[in-house]
């Protein structure tokens, strides 16, 4: 039977190739994302006169699929290069100079690509999906507002531990060996907490504005101004090491970014002006499933796909979303 409508629930990256890739065929498609935005980690804040890229900081484009669409999102002007490679530091000194591949952003901030891909597509916000079951007639989705969508076919991108809560919200049954897999997978994603603080002078943080740090606290701390998306004010982005974030995620804000502060003090090189906590629950898994997506065929095919499958990051969530709309096309 062919695809001739699907669900997708999810509006980040994955979400959102696999719908343009969809539509572009002809299958008629609606995102539902629960938040009042899109993109997920692909997200830019403004606070004031400042701009920070909190989630994903840069991306590189290795996989061919992920290089021609990093082409298309350059030539649409919405992707530049930021540098060639990062420094790292140690006890206060730059101690390597992490040249390499190109290192790409997008030119206002990270969000710009999450809504170039929505253009055009039937994405509805506020849309927290609350229940999934596989009927008859096809894929039925409810979400809080007691709204009601239908399908022939279901994508679903959000983190493996909030898609099997959802998938256990109506009858549908995964393979039992698949559930135990994905269930070992979720159960391995590391957080991060994001520190955004505006400063009252320029960082001392060296050309092009980032460093990658020892992770505790800090693993990453990131120049806005230098990168080029706040250019009336110094936004600076630090990002928490992995053990750091698990052992404070829960407790009070203004504790841990007062020590993440503190601890980069010297990269800082003026006051904090004031600053903000964001907490990403579900960072990076640190397993990944063996395929780009998970695929079940049937009258009314199932499909899961994002990071957490091909490979985390951008590049990973891009290409596990175009994967998705390459199988359900197959149909």
């Amino acid at each position: 039977m062919a695809v001739h409508s699907c669900l997708i629930v999810g509006a980040g990256l994955a979400g959102l190739v696999a719908a343009r890739e969809l539509q572009a065929r002809g299958v008629q498609v609606t995102v539902l994302e629960s938040n009042h935005e899109i993109g997920g980690r692909m997200a830019t804040r403004h606070i004031d006169n400042a701009v920070f890229d909190v989630g994903a900081q840069y991306f590189t484009a290795r996989d061919e699929r992920f290089v021609r669409l990093v082409k298309q999102w350059i030539d649409a002007g919405v992707v530049i290069e930021w540098a060639q490679g990062f420094n790292t530091a140690k006890d206060g000194e730059v101690v390597q100079a992490g040249l390499g591949e190109a290192r790409y952003r997008g030119v206002h901030g990270m969000s710009d690509i999450p809504s170039y891909l929505a253009q055009g597509l039937d994405v509805r916000l506020e849309q927290t999906v609350t229940r999934v079951d596989l009927r008859d007639n096809g894929w039925h989705v409810e979400t809080q507002g007691g709204v009601h969508f239908s399908a022939d076919a279901l994508l679903l991108t959000p983190p493996i531990p909030q898609a099997l809560a959802l998938l256990d919200t109506g009858s549908y049954r995964l393979p039992e060996a698949l559930r135990r897999e994905l269930e070992a997978i979720g159960a391995g994603y590391a957080p991060c907490i994001a520190v955004l603080a505006i400063l009252d002078a320029p960082s001392k943080i060296p050309e092009p504005g980032s460093l990658w740090l020892s992770g505790d606290p800090v693993a990453w701390i990131a120049d806005n101004q230098q990168k080029g998306i706040s250019p009336d004010a110094c936004a600076i982005t630090l990002h928490a090491g992995i053990d750091f974030s698990r052992r404070r995620y829960n407790d009070p804000p203004d504790t841990v970014a007062r020590k993440m502060i503190d601890a980069c003090s010297e990269w800082l090189g003026a006051s904090v002006r004031s600053y903000h906590v964001h907490h990403w629950r579900y960072s990076i898994p640190e397993t990944v499933y063996s395929q780009p997506c998970v695929y079940i065929p049937g009258k009314y095919p199932l499909v899961l796909a994002g990071e957490a499958y091909f490979g985390p990051r951008v590049e990973g969530a891009s290409v596990s979303g175009l994967a998705a709309a390459e199988r359900l096309l197959e149909e």
